[in-house]
């Protein structure tokens, strides 16, 4: 490996027009920094849900296209786009579908060197299926749905931060055809993650998420689910100035969580510029190279 590649990209960092010089968000928890104004982030996330059991896995993924946007310093919108791939590629019943499309917005309306707090609201426009009862009330169930959540943040240092959400989630009701209507029930959900920036460019984070449903029947097909606990470690890792991947192995805690799936994986990448000077990939390594100094004349 060549040692002098990380130095390279630390100094075309300086000089890119991406707001983050490092992974700055964690995977599940809302963090209170927002995208730079001005800036826009793409992202896509894949989701799988699968048991110790390949057998006994969901047999629904989802892919998850999205959008942030800085409108102005500390107001950020937000915009996903959600697939779900219903049943295995390669079986007779394998389809996808056309999932919901979340709404969001969060304004950061306190933030001082150590202790930053926000406000987040998100409305779903039910553009998914209604009709698969097996699929969780958290992924694309074609229900008109509102989330609220405040967010706290402690910056204990430069490198170490934690942050706190609280949400209410409000689930509509499932159109299911020719079968009985589903109103899923309401939940309220906690969050609380940990993270560490190793260097400028890798960030490791440890996440605890928390849901209850005010009913034990969350769907048609799950009837005893309602306390769901899964623990997150979160690896992400700037490859190039504004390009973030990012990976998790969510494990299910408890035991309305775990008949569901026992572990969740999550792989995805974001990329944030300046929107008004447009994306600055990197063609080549000789595209991270700093300039030259300039030779001395001699005297």
């Amino acid at each position: 490996m060549n040692t002098r590649l990380p130095l390279v990209i630390l100094a075309s960092l300086l000089c890119a027009s991406s707001a983050g010089a490092r992974p700055y968000r964690a995977m599940v928890t809302r963090t209170a920094s927002t995208t730079k104004s001005g800036n826009l982030e793409l992202g896509l996330r894949y989701q799988g849900f699968f048991a110790l059991d390949l057998d006994e896995s969901q047999p629904y993924q989802q892919l998850s296209p999205s959008l942030r946007f800085g409108i102005v310093d500390n107001l950020e919108a937000n915009l996903y786009v959600e697939l779900l791939a219903l049943g295995l590629p390669g079986d007779e019943d394998f389809k996808v579908a056309f999932g919901d499309i979340p709404l969001g917005l969060q304004w950061t309306f306190l933030e001082s060197g150590k202790v930053a707090l926000a406000a987040y609201g998100r409305v779903t426009l039910p553009t998914g299926p209604s009709d698969e009862d097996g699929i969780l009330p958290s992924l694309s169930d074609g229900t008109w749905d509102w989330e609220g959540t405040l967010i706290g943040e402690l910056r204990a240092t430069k490198d170490l931060r934690f942050m706190l959400n609280g949400s209410y989630l409000h689930q509509g009701t499932r159109d299911r055809g020719s079968l009985p209507e589903f109103d899923v029930p309401d939940a309220v959900q906690l969050a609380l993650a940990g993270t560490y920036n190793l260097d400028k460019f890798t960030m490791l984070g440890l996440e605890v998420v928390g849901r209850l449903y005010f009913e034990d029947v969350i769907t048609p097909v799950w009837r005893d689910n309602a306390t769901q606990v899964e623990i997150l470690p979160v690896v992400r890792h700037e490859a190039f100035p504004g390009l973030v991947l990012e990976a998790v192995a969510g494990i299910a805690v408890t035991e309305g969580l775990s008949e569901i799936y026992q572990f969740r994986l999550l792989l995805g990448a974001t990329y944030e510029f300046d929107l008004a000077s447009g994306p600055k990939l990197p063609k080549s390594k000789a595209d991270l190279r700093p300039p030259k100094p300039a030779q001395r004349r001699r005297r």
